[in-house]
């Protein structure tokens, strides 16, 4: 049975799925695996699997081409803000891009958390200060795990705080906005984000 989730995004392959969408023999597949080039875990069974986004890395990575099947997935945005209002803006903004996302929203870091654990996004817009895990818990946590350390952040704050900045910085966001922030450019660093 294929794995996917809801929205029919493939969570992950097998290496004889890969080698028929790379048109490579299984035995090279597998040894990509072996060679540590390719990223994969082994299930009770001992059967490899490789999940979707290691695998969009490791053909992006050498330069091979991405099949159709794997470049038409729908980018997943997580944002993270207590403030519902804010939430809704955001999303209403990114689902208006012309970029094909799909774009969710959760009020809390544990919230957001738990969502992970069961999809996780390329990229998340994460509110720092929210009660309970504010959002440099959240990025820590998220950076800390070879599960979602690839996840892309994008750290929003109201609070005019230099510090602040560092300490999401340092622990593992790729960017930082202050609210109210410059739209157009919240974009192009979204999108630069999700694209590299």
């Amino acid at each position: 049975m294929k794995d996917r989730t809801k929205t029919g995004r493939r969570s992950y392959y097998t290496t004889f799925e890969i080698s028929a969408l790379c048109e490579v023999n299984p035995t090279t597949v597998q040894n990509w695996v072996k060679e540590k080039k390719l990223r994969a875990y082994a299930t009770p069974g001992g059967h490899r699997r490789i999940r979707h986004e290691d695998l969009v890395s490791f053909l992006k990575r050498f330069g091979m081409p991405l099949p159709p099947e794997l470049g038409q997935q729908r980018a997943l945005v997580l944002i993270v803000d207590d403030e519902k209002e804010v939430r809704e803006v955001i999303q209403a903004m990114m689902e208006s891009w012309d970029e094909g996302l799909e774009v969710v929203g959760e009020p809390g870091g544990v919230e957001a958390l738990l969502f992970i654990g069961e999809r996780k996004p390329d990229l998340a817009v994460l509110d720092i200060m929210m009660p309970g895990m504010n959002g440099i818990e959240v990025c820590r946590k998220l950076k800390m795990n070879p599960a979602t350390q690839n996840i892309k952040i994008v750290a929003i704050t109201g609070m005019q705080d230099p510090e602040l900045r560092e300490r999401i910085l340092e622990a593992g966001a790729d960017m930082f906005f202050t609210k109210p922030f410059d739209f157009a450019e919240f974009r192009a660093a979204c999108v630069k984000l999700l694209h590299s």
